[in-house]
């Protein structure tokens, strides 16, 4: 025996233990079972369009960290105005209308507009904070053209940035049509309709003089509304709106020069500008996003799909003659 291993006391055992190394299939077990629960939780999460609240989680930009203090909310109208950006302009807004401690608003608009009732959507919400009581501060972006002047109109104060493009105050409403094209391929196209007007716009017939002439009629009632949107907002008459109004964009120096806006400034002016209408000592500053469901951190939400899908409603809104408020 080596100095190392002395030998045992006489009368005892020793009694090795030996320890069986656990095989891969044992060692898999649990990661696959978490990875099986995560993957059914997000399934799930993306049947049923995201298992999150509807209230908008806010998040942290500036001032008191205190999140029972006075606030801010910085609410932003971004992108093309329809549908899912509609509805989460709509969703901010209605939030800070809702909370208590929101005494202020800055809308931060960055967009070329879009559908007429989307836009108009907005602008009802917009007025509605308003009428609770809550100051309206609008920055504009690079772009606040069209509908994303007629969101901006109704604001206590509209302040752009020196390379701010704006204005563009009009109505458009776009008629592809195809029936030249049809009629030299030879395809017979025909609708079976009730009622004279049922088929006014079809891409697949040519246009009357009388259907043009109702579009046009059309398009002028929405303009004229848009016209009152701006006077009203910006304290202007009618005639005046109507002069800055012929659907041309504007610099911001030169939007500035005709009314359309108070002063220049950044995003960081607006706040300012809110605290002092809200007469708020330091308050805390947030803006509000979309919560984060387990369906979208796998990418397995409907939302976060890459695959486009086309759809009859796209079909048909594809076909539909549509009046637009849009940076052309």
């Amino acid at each position: 025996m080596s100095a190392q291993n002395p030998p045992a006391p006489p009368g005892q055992t020793i009694v090795l233990e030996r320890r069986e190394r656990p095989g891969c299939l044992r060692r898999l077990i649990w990661p696959v079972l978490l990875l099986s629960i995560a993957l059914n939780v997000a399934y799930l999460s993306r049947e049923s369009g995201g298992l999150t609240p509807d209230r908008l989680d806010e998040q942290y930009v500036t001032g008191s960290v205190n999140p029972t203090a006075d606030t801010v909310a910085v609410v932003r109208v971004e992108g093309l105005i329809a549908l899912n950006s509609v509805d989460f302009a709509v969703k901010q807004i209605r939030q800070a209308r809702a909370d208590e401690k929101v005494k202020a608003v800055v809308l931060r608009v960055d967009s070329p507009g879009g559908t007429v009732t989307g836009s108009d959507q907005i602008w009802r919400e917009v007025e509605l904070l308003k009428r609770a009581g809550k100051p309206v501060v609008v920055s504009m972006g690079g772009l606040a053209a069209s509908g994303g002047y007629y969101v901006s109109a109704p604001a206590d104060e509209i302040i752009a940035e020196p390379t701010t493009t704006t204005g563009s105050i009009g109505v458009i409403i776009e008629l592809p049509n195809a029936s030249e094209l049809i009629e030299k391929i030879g395809v017979d196209f025909r609708a079976v309709t009730a009622g004279e007007w049922k088929n006014m716009g079809s891409p697949f017939e040519p246009f009357s003089d009388r259907e043009l002439a109702r579009f046009q009629e059309l398009v002028d009632d929405t303009y004229e509304r848009f016209l009152k949107i701006v006077a009203q907002g910006r304290d202007l008459p009618m005639a005046r709106a109507r002069e800055v109004a012929e659907g041309q964009i504007y610099s911001a120096d030169e939007a500035l020069a005709l009314g359309l806006v108070d002063r220049l400034g950044y995003q960081e002016d607006a706040i300012a500008e809110a605290i002092r209408r809200a007469d708020l000592d330091g308050p805390r500053v947030v803006r509000y996003q979309k919560p984060i469901s387990l369906g979208s951190l796998f990418g397995l939400s409907a939302s976060s799909s890459r695959t486009a899908i086309i759809d009859e409603q796209t079909i048909m809104e594809l076909r539909t003659p549509r009046m637009m408020m849009i940076l052309r």
